[in-house]
């Protein structure tokens, strides 16, 4: 009579390890490749999305335009929301799905969504600064007695392509300025003061003993670290 007992034991331990694998594949795998998605774009509209290839990110969020809700644009002020598909860097007409510009501030619309779509890439200005004025490469530490020009050089040079780029206030800190960082406004909500930004670290080994230019995202890594970055431009003259 106990016999029959262990192929039914078998058929569950088999039943129960299909079913830590399948979790395991939709852990791994949080969307169906190809498969169409809902998302919500930065001027608050609805639009769609695809599943990437690998399954486990999208691609930018598309047919934006649609009526805009009334609690206004979706994108949060303590990190990265959602946003409507626009024009790269130096393209000010680009992008799809209403858009009202502040006055004296972007443009156009948002450029990028976070974290689906790169950063605007602006290294080859800084190696461009860099070795226009090495000098101030090599000058901007402040802790050291150094200066901004470097920084603000390139912030200026980048503003020429596109007024989404400033400056940022480290953690957020108003007063707090980082002397090695570009922000990156992504968001539909005013550029000053706000945290929807991508950090950019464009000095390697700052204050160090050999500075260089660089272009490293440092945004997940800072929202990672519990704090945020802020957009300003620290009352400086940087073009339009």
């Amino acid at each position: 009579m106990k016999r029959p007992l262990a192929p039914i034991a078998l058929t569950l331990w088999l039943a129960a390890c299909s079913a830590d694998e399948l979790a395991q594949q939709v852990k791994s795998q949080p969307c169906s490749p190809g498969g169409t998605l809902s998302c919500t774009c930065s001027d608050g509209s609805k639009g769609t999305t695809t599943c990437n290839a690998d399954g486990t990110s999208v691609a930018a969020c598309t047919s934006c335009g649609a009526a805009v809700s009334a609690s206004g644009p979706g994108v949060g002020g303590g990190g990265p929301g959602s946003g409507g598909q626009g024009g790269s860097a130096g393209q000010p007409n680009g992008g799809s799905g209403a858009y009202t510009p502040e006055p004296g501030g972007p443009a156009h619309p948002p450029s990028a969504v976070y974290p689906n779509d790169p950063t605007p890439d602006g290294f080859a200005i800084v190696q461009q600064v860099a070795q226009a004025h090495p000098d101030w490469l090599l000058n901007s530490c402040k802790d050291k007695g150094g200066n901004n020009e470097f920084m603000n050089e390139v912030a200026r040079r980048l503003r020429q392509l596109d007024t989404r780029w400033g400056l940022n206030w480290k953690r957020g800190v108003v007063g707090d300025l980082s002397q090695d960082v570009v922000d990156y406004h992504y968001g539909a909500d005013p550029s000053d003061g706000s945290t929807n930004v991508y950090i950019i670290d464009m000095i390697t080994d700052h204050c160090g003993s050999n500075p260089k230019a660089g272009w490293i995202d440092v945004t997940k890594a800072t929202l990672d670290g519990n704090t945020v970055g802020k957009w300003t431009l620290a009352g400086q003259n940087l073009g339009p």
